[in-house]
């Protein structure tokens, strides 16, 4: 930092328990000239900063009242604010939605136009070839090469980050049988503030057997609370009705949903889906610790062989099962998560954010994987920031607006311009069908 070196880490590294203005000038607060720190001060400092970023954040609000992308718009706020000349940002876009990503970047070129060298890593090819001059690529700890962006192709950067071609980043399968696995009737999740409006309102769902369907919406829409109401996270402020295989069924916890078959990859894999103490192998049976005991007691010979087929089947890089989960990268620590996930045997498989900080080779993976799980007839709720994802692997894509849903496309009918117009604050609401 002394030496202008500013940096934007993949994980947050924020304070929860401070506010949006003081994670910005954490260990270096204005003062008054008693030596006390000039709260007015650095909240109005704060509040230029986050003005000039385009971030509708209150600079008095407490971090752990954020979002995951709400977060990272801090995070990357706070390494702006340092005015470094050099900008280190890893996967900063990975929780932002198309339209807080645009706002970046006409910050980062107004930084480089001031002349601050940014080093942006990413996985997503698209921005990489939107906002780069030269690229790099590495791949198992060693430099491919460095190449101009304007003399090369999203074919040859995919050909140098996996060592082969790849022809495509999707997975085909089976068309949806008619039998609907999970039906969602007139769901509401009330506000936890008494008297302000309901964060989810009225809506209404179906996913069939083997078929995918996806999750559209920006930041603040509600899609992860929709996951985490049919998840059993909230189950005192939901109100309609949940039917799984025909049956009204009431989720009182997540323990209640995964006995139920029901199993739900989180956003935050660090903060929700992985207990970081432990090692990889701990985590990856630690949802099926029922199928590792022996006499009540958990086998380790037993636990041993159930992590290794996972990690097997999931391609996760590590040096052993019991490699400590914290040392994996991130893309491996989500295939942990998955993984638990799919040693439950679910019927019906959540899935918030599923690629994120993953990259282009385990996607393609990871969409093969979820193509297959499909096939073999579980039913896939998929919320995603990324469209061309979406629109890949969804056979039908809801959108949600402000909690509630604005659209329903079918895959043949889904472009990304109009989820995008059904997903913006400013769209004519219209009557939608039942998806």
């Amino acid at each position: 930092q002394e030496a202008g070196i500013g940096i934007i880490y993949q994980e947050l590294t924020l304070v929860p328990e401070l506010t949006v203005a003081e994670n910005i000038f954490l260990g270096r607060e204005p003062l008054r000239r008693s030596g006390l720190v000039n709260k007015r001060q650095m909240e109005r400092m704060a509040a230029e900063v986050l003005a000039q970023l385009h971030i509708a954040i209150s600079p008095s609000a407490l971090v752990r009242t954020l979002r995951i992308g709400q977060q990272q718009l801090v995070e990357i706020a706070r390494a702006v604010s340092r005015a470094a000349r050099v900008l280190i940002m890893d996967e900063p876009t990975s929780a932002l939605s198309q339209a807080e990503t645009a706002a970046l970047f006409e910050v980062l070129n107004r930084l480089k136009n001031k002349g601050i060298a940014i080093i942006y890593i990413s996985h997503r090819l698209g921005e990489v070839f939107q906002i780069a001059d030269r690229i790099s690529v590495l791949r198992d700890g060693r430099l491919v090469g460095t190449v101009p962006a304007a003399q090369t192709s999203r074919a040859e950067i995919i050909r140098m980050m996996v060592g082969r071609e790849l022809s495509t980043l999707d997975a085909h399968h089976p068309a949806p049988r008619p039998n609907v696995v999970l039906k969602v009737e007139h769901l509401t999740l009330e506000a936890e503030i008494p008297g302000l409006p309901p964060v989810l309102r009225d809506i209404s769902l179906e996913v069939h057997e083997g078929e995918i369907l996806g999750v559209a919406g920006l930041l603040g829409s509600g899609r992860t609370e929709l996951l985490e109401c049919l998840f059993g996270l909230h189950p005192l402020r939901v109100r309609g009705r949940i039917l799984l295989h025909g049956a009204p069924i009431w989720l009182s916890s997540p323990r209640d949903a995964l006995r139920r078959g029901i199993a739900l990859v989180p956003e935050d894999r660090r903060r929700s889906g992985l207990v970081i103490p432990m090692n990889t192998g701990h985590n990856l049976t630690l949802a099926t610790l029922h199928k590792v005991l022996r006499a009540a007691l958990i086998s380790g010979r037993r636990e041993r062989r159930l992590a290794q087929e996972l990690m097997q089947r999931l391609r996760i890089k590590a040096t052993g099962f019991q490699q400590p989960v914290e040392t994996l990268s991130g893309g491996n620590q989500q295939k942990v998560v998955a993984g638990k996930c799919l040693a439950t045997s679910p019927s019906v498989l959540l899935l918030d954010e599923p690629t994120r900080g993953i990259d282009v080779g385990a996607k393609a993976e990871l969409y093969e994987l979820f193509a297959s799980l499909a096939a073999q007839g579980m039913a896939i709720l998929m919320v995603s920031s990324e469209l061309p994802e979406l629109l890949a692997l969804a056979d039908r894509i809801i959108v949600l607006r402000d909690g509630q849903v604005s659209a329903c496309f079918a895959r043949s009918e889904a472009t990304q311009e109009k989820i995008l117009e059904a997903a913006s604050p400013h769209a004519v609401a219209e009557e939608v069908a039942p998806c």
